[in-house]
């Protein structure tokens, strides 16, 4: 890609910084107006500045570009309770640590998705290691089902009381669905549920 032109490039600023004026990146993006701290800096290696992007890709954006931290403050005074937002018009919101945490800490935290309920609307926590609950007390409601699976282990442990209420509860035991000891499973399943063990066990073999 050839080298972006700026016809009308202006330069405001000293050895320290500058304001400048229809001037590129260093990936050949061409700035309406940027903001930049003059380096050398030997102990970044990120230039820093604020970008007013004006061709390509992401015509339109504000590019920030800060190699030590990027340190946000407000809330002296809120309007309606509220003092930061950010919006997106379409499209997601990502925040990326791929070397570290992602830490939302207040007094309060509400997770709300406003979906139409069939295609959109969903919560979605997935971790390839564990997910850790410690609260003095965690509710659970559902209109419609609560499912819970494991390949291995379900621990359900009180030092107290452990009570369930339902219109119909039933406790299957687990098929001995071994093709040496029981080729038709044992335990409190009928034929139907025995055949789906086996083919669950299949299924996890594969």
């Amino acid at each position: 890609m050839s080298a972006a032109r700026c016809p009308d490039y202006n330069r405001i600023g000293n050895t320290r910084g500058q304001v400048t004026f229809e001037d590129v990146d260093v990936r050949n993006n061409k700035m309406a107006v940027m903001i930049r701290r003059i380096f050398p800096a030997p102990q970044f290696r990120r230039s820093q500045y604020i970008g007013l992007q004006m061709d390509g890709e992401l015509d339109g954006a504000v590019v920030v570009s800060a190699p030590s931290v990027y340190n946000v403050r407000c809330g002296e005074k809120p309007v309606d309770g509220v003092s930061a937002i950010t919006y997106a018009e379409n499209g997601d919101i990502i925040l990326y640590a791929p070397r570290g945490r992602v830490r939302i800490m207040a007094q309060d935290i509400d997770l709300i998705s406003e979906g139409n309920g069939s295609t959109t609307g969903f919560v979605n926590i997935n971790s390839n290691s564990v997910v850790d609950i410690d609260t003095g007390e965690v509710r659970v409601n559902a209109s419609d089902a609560i499912g819970l699976g494991a390949e291995r282990n379900i621990n359900l442990n009180s030092g107290q009381l452990v009570k369930v209420a339902s219109g119909n509860f039933k406790v299957i035991e687990s098929p001995d669905v071994s093709l040496v000891t029981s080729l038709l499973g044992s335990g409190a399943n009928s034929p139907i549920q025995t055949i789906e063990g086996l083919k669950k066990l299949l299924q996890s073999l594969l």
